[in-house]
């Protein structure tokens, strides 16, 4: 037998030992942490993760310390998709509206997730700090009161968190129509908010948002205005 041949043999069994690059990566972990949350919301656990990935659960754990860590990951991968950069260059007032309107498409593509996420303390990741420093910034720029930036930017992302909550309901979920005769006015006032929206081509929800966004900051922007003056 040939050298060539009797290598053949040893070079199939290197091949077919341990893999040279990890099956497992970060990216995979926070994947299926939103799958999951997708059908579950927030409840779902490492065992669950770890089942869908085929490994034990301390193969997890090599890349995340809990839980709480995989949520921190999976609202730093949100994070990502949100565009901070326009309060680098835009008074705040302005930057406020296409970062809000990022916000509730990221937050929109993964509604399980949403409260969990809501409730999840600043600090537990990096990415969400320095861009909310970067907006508190944006705020100061404008001379808006030092005490009223934290209770405008809260507002305002409760508002947004709010509406991807509420892109999750009927589009008539307001409507009477089962009883209209309770409350005409609602009913024609819900029906000509609805057809509202379907001219400009948005959903019902989507109206209210573009709605409420810019009356919010609006007002937010009225009021440190008004302050500043006083």
């Amino acid at each position: 037998m040939s050298d060539e041949a009797s290598s053949k043999p040893s070079a199939a069994r290197r091949r077919a030992g341990r893999p040279s690059t990890s099956v497992l990566t970060r990216e995979r972990i926070l994947d299926v942490a939103f799958e999951l949350a997708d059908t579950r919301g927030g409840d779902f656990s490492v065992a669950a993760i770890a089942r869908s990935l085929g490994v034990q659960p301390p193969a997890i754990y090599n890349y995340f310390a809990n839980k709480t860590d995989i949520v921190a990951g999976m609202r730093g991968e949100i994070g990502r998709r949100i565009d901070s950069s326009v309060f680098e260059r835009l008074p705040w007032y302005e930057a406020m509206l296409p970062w809000a309107r990022s916000y509730l498409e990221a937050m929109g593509s993964h509604p399980g997730i949403i409260a969990i996420l809501a409730t999840l303390p600043v600090d537990s990741e990096p990415e969400s700090v320095l861009e909310y420093e970067m907006i508190v910034a944006s705020f100061r720029r404008s001379g808006y009161p030092e005490h009223r930036i934290v209770p405008a930017l809260v507002a305002i992302e409760s508002f947004v968190i709010g509406s991807a909550l509420d892109s999750l309901t009927p589009e008539d979920n307001l409507s009477p129509a089962g009883s209209p005769e309770l409350a005409p006015q609602l009913l024609a006032a819900e029906a000509n908010a609805r057809q509202r929206a379907g001219r400009a081509g948005l959903t019902m929800a989507r109206s209210i948002f573009e709605f409420g966004l810019e009356a919010l900051v609006a007002g937010l922007r009225a009021a440190g205005d008004a302050e500043q003056s006083a």
